[in-house]
């Protein structure tokens, strides 16, 4: 009887736990999308504002223009849940497509269908309209953030901020250019503080342009006594992949944004190669590409960086040995000599025709940007040469792979499926 009731407990403890809910995880979600037209401090129409919520903290991204086929973009890397976003340059009586991308940290990624809004008259200023491209919050910290941006000529640069939503008295931040890439950092602010920021760029003829109206909240506390530290230093041995006879892919990460000096040479006085290469953004993901190495020669490096408040660090020697380039076992039923070396899309490497492809790449992208190849390209070379030599990747694919972030190349997969990707299909001809 006891053994009975006993039974009849568990039985009851086990309906009732199987009724508890149940843990789900998280669903990233798009809602509360919100249009409406953006006014000066006089009333006219100078933009479209659009504003949503996301399920989870993620960065936001709104492609838009004329045509489904869109051309215009702008966004956020910051993770948020309430994200905001003005369009401006647009032109007067015209219906515009635009479509939001959201990405988590954990790189989950989801999208809107495409949508449409209409312009009423909007106020043109006097002078051409400067394309304001590739605006992005790098970093933000308790006391600055950091904003980078693009333009197709050279102009005088500059980030606009207030603490409320008017720009008639904004503070302001010049930027530095390099070529068409500019920088701001926009220090001195208070703890976790919501600001108003926009680019803006002009010259002396008159001409202007300005980004959309952005918000970010800076951390409630403050990095200025957070010592630099460097971490994370590759090559750390000679099965490094990014390691071959002639290249050295030099990786490493920093706690807080900083630039850096890093200095390769040989430790044999007469071999060629290396150099002093400067960082030209705040990152804390770093990493330069050593080219025109010799094969089967020792070289030593050292990394000195330098954060946005001004404090320093540096490293000790790091060295590496670049590979030889002695013949390996052939293929069988092949005249073509070459060696495992982990490839991502085929595992046997051709050095000779790595090699060639490489110069036909960098010759055929000279061609297309007019010998004003990105810096991007150079920052990606190995992914580039690896794509284009072994991916099956065309020159197509490569170039607007350069100028859109790497949208139509994938490092592991090649280019027979990644054609079909819908990153492929919506950048291929932007």
């Amino acid at each position: 009887m006891k053994l009975h009731k006993l039974s009849s407990i568990i039985i009851a403890i086990l309906i009732f736990v199987s009724w508890l809910p149940q843990a789900v995880s998280a669903q990233l979600i798009i809602d509360r999308i919100t249009v409406k037209t953006k006014t000066n401090d006089k009333g006219g129409v100078i933009g479209m504002q659009i504003s949503f919520y996301t399920s989870l903290p993620t960065t936001s991204r709104i492609d838009y223009g004329t045509t489904t086929d869109y051309g215009f973009f702008n966004g956020s890397s910051i993770y948020n849940t309430y994200h905001e976003v003005v369009l401006v340059n647009l032109k007067s009586d015209t219906t515009y497509h635009y479509r939001i991308t959201v990405t988590t940290s954990q790189a989950e990624q989801t999208s809107t269908l495409d949508y449409t809004f209409k312009t009423g008259k909007v106020v043109q200023p006097a002078g051409n309209q400067v394309a304001i491209t590739d605006v992005n919050v790098t970093n933000v910290g308790g006391t600055y953030f950091v904003v980078t941006w693009k333009t197709t000529g050279q102009y005088n640069g500059e980030i606009r901020y207030n603490t409320v939503e008017n720009f008639v008295k904004p503070a302001k931040v010049k930027a530095v250019r390099s070529g068409n890439q500019y920088e701001v950092v926009v220090g001195k602010l208070k703890l976790n503080t919501k600001y108003y920021w926009q680019a803006y760029v002009s010259d002396k003829d008159g001409n202007t342009g300005t980004s959309s109206v952005q918000t970010i909240t800076t951390a409630v506390s403050s990095d200025i006594k957070v010592p630099l530290v460097i971490s994370e230093i590759s090559p750390a041995s000679q099965a490094d992949l990014r390691l071959t006879d002639t290249t050295a892919v030099v990786r490493w990460r920093t706690n807080l944004p900083a630039k850096a000096d890093i200095s390769l040479k040989a430790t044999e006085r007469r071999v060629k190669g290396g150099g002093k290469i400067k960082e030209g953004l705040y990152a804390t993901e770093h990493e330069v590409i050593y080219i025109n190495l010799i094969p089967n020669k020792s070289y030593v490096f050292t990394i000195a960086a330098r954060d946005i408040h001004g404090k320093k660090v540096s490293t000790g020697q790091f060295g590496f040995i670049t590979k030889a380039t002695h013949p390996a076992p052939q293929v069988a039923g092949s005249s073509t000599s070459c060696y495992r070396a982990g490839w991502t899309y085929q595992q046997c490497r051709n050095l000779t025709a790595e090699r060639a492809k490489a110069l036909e790449l960098k010759q055929n992208l000279n061609k297309k940007f007019n010998n004003r190849v990105p810096a991007s390209a150079l920052r990606n070379w190995y992914t580039l040469v690896n794509a284009y030599t072994y991916g099956g990747y065309p020159l197509e694919a490569i170039v607007a792979a350069v100028k859109h972030g790497g949208k139509t190349v994938h490092p592991t997969i090649g280019f027979f499926s990644w054609q079909n990707s819908k990153d492929y299909k919506d950048y291929i001809k932007k």
